[in-house]
């Protein structure tokens, strides 16, 4: 099974294209991009391995200026 996963990002105010540009250079992530209301980004996450998938949203929540996050995951099979 392949993991695939949606991260939702509450940021601090001010600070969405600095972090949306750090997210984006994250293996793994295939796509990240602004939203409105609650979460100011959605990234979605793709990997061939649950280690390198789990090591990529741990390397978004060690970007620093996160207010929350939440992340929904699937498994293509």
């Amino acid at each position: 099974m392949i993991p695939v996963g949606f991260m939702f990002i509450e940021c601090v105010e001010g600070r969405q294209d600095e972090l949306l540009k750090k997210i984006r250079e994250v293996p793994a992530v295939s796509y990240a991009y602004k939203l409105d209301k609650t979460y100011q980004l959605v990234a979605k996450i793709e990997s061939d391995s649950v280690e390198k998938f789990t090591a990529a949203i741990s390397a978004i929540r060690g970007l620093g200026n996160l207010l929350n996050t939440d992340t929904m995951v699937g498994f293509k099979g």
